[in-house]
């Protein structure tokens, strides 16, 4: 699955709950708005600007109002016409995926502990996980599931070598993460909330839903000089007949504010990866209804343009290994940290957002050989 469908999220409770609103909030906008914007900053008319993005929503690329705008396909200049024709709408994300993919293997990469074991019997480097938070009964291979405030403590209480992160089990997008920096017998210090009891954790974080807790992986040397919240690269990967082939490579990077990478949070940057020698070639923040380019890092003021993430090679075998492993989802993604160690396997995605890349490069996706990949494989949506 992708990004794409957190907006059909049904967890209830809690941290998730409230990190879902917030995440839907970003994804509304005002029509009138946008098209007065697009027209200011073109030069074009308001009439005409809305008919050509109404062009673009109704065609084949389904593009929203939004997403032509961030693209600036009401920009002559930006993009030549065969460029414009390789932009895709989020909204096929998912439909496309389930054309191509084995959906057996969903649930593979949906659920989080489980894709943990998997990667973990391959010998893959995953973040060591402490254990599950799950109420309901659910038996974990291993380890019992931390099922209540007194369970928990007894696991944390005596203190901890370091902070742990926190995932809903079945979240997507960062959607309900937290940070147990440290904690006692008395009770929990969590980044962005402050000190609580056990109790009251798991009432207004916790809620309903099963979480993962795995030690904070924390960045390499290169990308501590930007940001101490774990930062991932986002490998997107085509497996076929020929090997596995990355059409896009994206380090998601997270402002120092934030404890997680995802675009949607307030600051976050996202950089174009060139997938061969890893060299960093965007870096980009939203900013209003445009994306804002950058030349050097907004916080620090250092360059980071042209500059290449440590450990890469490493990178690309690790990918590969993860690539060939979920080989039934012929589209698939991998998010990587890079530690001082080398890299380390965050998640595996059963898809990938279209709009990571196309946000950090500037341009389509949809390249004739991306488009011919899908095709072959089945895809009655993809165009030729």
């Amino acid at each position: 699955m992708s990004d794409a469908t957190l907006t059909a999220g049904h967890e209830t409770g809690a941290i998730v709950a409230r990190d879902q609103q917030r995440y839907s909030a970003k994804h509304e906008y005002n029509k009138t708005e946008l098209i007065a914007h697009a027209a200011r900053a073109s030069g074009r008319g308001a009439f005409g600007i809305g008919m050509e993005a109404a062009k673009f929503r109704k065609g084949r690329q389904k593009i929203e109002l939004d997403e032509y705008v961030k693209f600036r396909l009401y920009d002559a200049e930006a993009h030549s016409e065969q460029e414009r024709g390789e932009f895709i709408s989020w909204l096929l994300q998912n439909a496309i995926i389930h054309e191509v993919n084995d959906l057996h293997w969903f649930a593979v990469t949906e659920d989080k502990w489980l894709s943990a074991k998997l990667l973990e019997a391959d010998g893959l480097p995953v973040p060591q996980t402490l254990g599950v938070i799950d109420r309901t009964g659910r038996a974990y291979h291993g380890s019992a599931p931390l099922s209540g405030p007194q369970t928990l403590r007894a696991a944390i209480g005596g203190g901890l070598d370091g902070p742990l992160f926190g995932k809903n089990m079945r979240g997507l997008g960062s959607v309900g993460v937290f940070t147990i920096l440290s904690a006692d017998c008395e009770g929990l210090m969590l980044r962005d909330h402050g000190p609580m009891s056990y109790e009251h954790f798991f009432a207004s974080i916790i809620g309903e839903n099963a979480f993962i807790l795995q030690k904070f992986v924390s960045n390499c040397g290169f990308l501590r000089e930007y940001t101490d919240t774990t930062a991932t690269v986002r490998v997107v990967n085509m497996v076929d007949g020929d090997g596995v082939f990355v059409p896009a490579a994206v380090l998601k990077l997270p402002s120092q504010r934030n404890q997680a990478d995802n675009f949607w949070r307030d600051g976050n940057m996202l950089c174009d990866i060139d997938p061969e020698t890893g060299e960093i070639r965007t870096l980009v923040q939203s900013e209003g209804p445009e994306l804002r380019h950058l030349e050097a890092h907004p916080e620090t003021g250092t360059a980071i343009l042209g500059q290449r993430l440590p450990h890469w090679e490493a990178l690309r075998e690790v990918n590969e290994r993860v690539a060939r492993l979920h080989a039934p989802l012929r589209y698939q993604s991998t998010d990587i940290a890079l530690t001082d160690a080398g890299p380390v396997v965050i998640e595996v995605n059963a898809g990938s957002s279209f709009t990571l890349p196309q946000y950090a490069k500037g341009k389509g996706f949809m390249t004739p050989k991306v488009r011919q990949l899908f095709r072959s494989w089945g895809s009655k949506i993809v165009w030729e």
